[in-house]
């Protein structure tokens, strides 16, 4: 069900914080946490192998899902699209390997003090911005602090109570409160470095982005094409091997796709079943690549804005709950049951709950509560919001039937992908279809859900959803690395999200990427310490070490 930013919706991932995983055999096999999903299809990852030594030039067109509205990570929204054109020209501070555990990218070493309420962050030496700039202990301290100051990042470094510089490359990060799993939040758009200048650049710095990355800004045409071309003076010695990158913009994934069947790009990601099966056919046909992506899943979802009438009153999300008849939107989607989502980690992660209690299909149950409702308050109507995409809202039209059977007035509302994610930081929607919250690791979800920022005119908890238990929970999961008391607060988490129901889960997916035959480095390349890379990660690979071979 690809949307305008892929299969549903997925919001900015700002922070990726969010959904980096792993590349992998895209089979129900496990990853790091034991998550599965994807495609009912279990082919593995269908590559050539190389015959030779990476060879240098050329130029890779990428197929994206999705504009992004800028490329200051401090002030505009990444989903899979923006976070895949910032690793072209932004390095993070940390990049997983492919057991999804954190490694130094930009940074060499990121060490703690005994309870984790003091990080120091020491940078790699020698490291250049692509105007020349040094990148310091002062360049990261500016990017940080203008993050946290930031209406729309700030509360993912909400932790953050003070930066001091202890030499020219070691940054000191002080916090409220223990953070045991800090460095998994810097290696997505919280963690990407730009320039000073292009943070000083208040008139067009979130249209010319300046980073240390592999690849220099060229040009961008929103809705066309972003450009970049090789940086000569790439720290990774080597690297890149291309000359230049392109990144298209089509939001339509069968269109998507078909660019690559046809030649027009090099490489296209989708999250739509329909579309991963046409993929896995062609490339068993040996006509392309694909690239499956492991590890924890993405949830599809309905979410609720639980401070808008009429989803204020709990039987409204309820009746919502109880009416979704998972078999026939599966049908529809063609999702493999297997997938059906209940809680917000997949049933064969080691995080899951399978006493959460979250309702299950009950038309009567449904049809009684809006009944309770309407003898109360009156017709129980809301708009559902869908982006423009046919397949999402196709099974958008699904639910509408759905909730209408139960007895509720459902009108469709469609709109394009930036309005879409901005109407859901702002609280200016009922209820939507959505795409979120597969991390590698599970606090990576802690900005989401958290009260804290549940309010104001920016919020990142996006089902405005406070509830204290939540609250207390996911700051015992934060302190420790150990798995068994952070297993214990995620099953109350996921119990307390079943009665408060700000989410309607609807099934987990996982990614896909096609490619040309004449592409390599799809596993996306070794990071600096020599660890293979996590590969595809929730739709984004780094185009760092691909190339072409003829």
């Amino acid at each position: 069900m690809p949307s305008g930013s892929g299969r549903w919706v997925r919001p900015f991932a700002v922070l990726t914080i969010l959904a980096l995983v792993a590349v992998g055999c895209g089979s129900k096999k496990s990853g790091s946490d034991g998550a599965a999903g994807g495609s009912a299809d279990t082919t593995p990852n269908l590559v050539k192998t190389p015959t030779g030594d990476p060879v240098a030039g050329g130029k890779l067109v990428f197929a994206l899902e999705a504009e992004t509205d800028g490329w200051d990570p401090t002030q505009n929204r990444w989903a899979a699209s923006g976070t895949e054109v910032a690793l072209a020209v932004f390095d993070p501070l940390v990049a997983l390997d492919s057991s999804f555990e954190p490694q130094p990218y930009l940074a060499e070493s990121l060490t703690p003090n005994a309870d984790s309420t003091s990080w120091a962050i020491k940078l790699r030496p020698n490291v250049t911005f692509h105007d020349n700039s040094p990148l310091n202990a002062a360049a990261l301290e500016k990017f940080m602090t203008a993050f946290k100051a930031s209406t729309l990042t700030g509360a993912a470094y909400r932790p953050i109570s003070d930066l001091k510089q202890i030499d020219d490359l070691t940054l000191q990060v002080d916090m409220t409160q223990p953070w045991a799993t800090f460095p998994f939040a810097l290696t997505g758009q919280a963690g990407l470095v730009p320039a000073p200048a292009q943070l000083d650049n208040k008139a067009n710095g979130t249209r010319t982005p300046i980073g240390t990355g592999p690849f220099v800004f060229k040009s961008w045409t929103p809705d066309k094409a972003f450009s970049a071309t090789k940086n000569p003076n790439y720290w990774r010695s080597g690297l890149p091997y291309l000359n230049e990158v392109e990144f298209d913009p089509i939001p339509d994934a069968q269109t998507r796709y078909s660019s690559v069947r046809a030649g027009d790009t090099n490489i296209a990601v989708s999250s739509a079943e329909k579309t991963i099966r046409k993929m896995l056919d062609d490339a068993k046909a040996g006509t392309l690549q694909v690239v499956r992506s492991a590890g924890a899943t993405d949830a599809n979802l309905v979410l609720i804005n639980v401070t808008k009438a009429p989803m204020d009153d709990p039987r409204v999300r309820q009746a919502m709950a109880s009416a979704i008849d998972h078999a026939a939107l599966d049908a529809v989607t063609e999702t493999d049951p297997s997938l059906d989502a209940t809680t917000v980690f997949n049933s064969d992660s080691k995080w899951f709950s399978a006493d959460a209690g979250y309702p299950a299909f009950d038309l009567e149950k449904a049809k009684q509560l809006v009944g309770a409702y309407e003898a109360e308050k009156g017709p129980l109507k809301f708009e559902l919001g869908s982006t423009t995409d046919p397949d999402t809202l196709q099974a958008v039209q699904v639910l509408q039937a759905q909730f209408q059977a139960a007895g509720m007035e459902v009108d469709i509302q469609t709109l394009e992908q930036s309005t879409y994610i901005l109407n859901a930081v702002q609280g200016n929607y009922v209820a939507q279809i959505w795409r979120q919250f597969g991390a590698a690791d599970p606090d990576s979800n802690y900005v989401w859900f958290n009260g804290a920022n549940a309010t104001g005119p920016l919020a990142l908890n996006m089902a405005r959803n406070i509830d204290p238990t939540i609250d207390a929970a996911l700051d015992a999961q934060r302190a420790t690395t150990d798995f068994a008391p952070r297993k214990q607060a995620w099953d109350t988490i996921q119990a307390r999200q079943s009665i408060d129901l700000p989410y309607l889960w609807l099934s987990h997916l996982r990614w896909a990427l096609a490619a040309a035959n004449n592409v390599r480095g799809l596993d996306g390349g070794k990071l600096p310490n020599g660890s293979a890379s996590a590969g595809l990660v929730n739709g984004v690979l780094r185009v760092t070490a691909m190339w072409f071979e003829n």
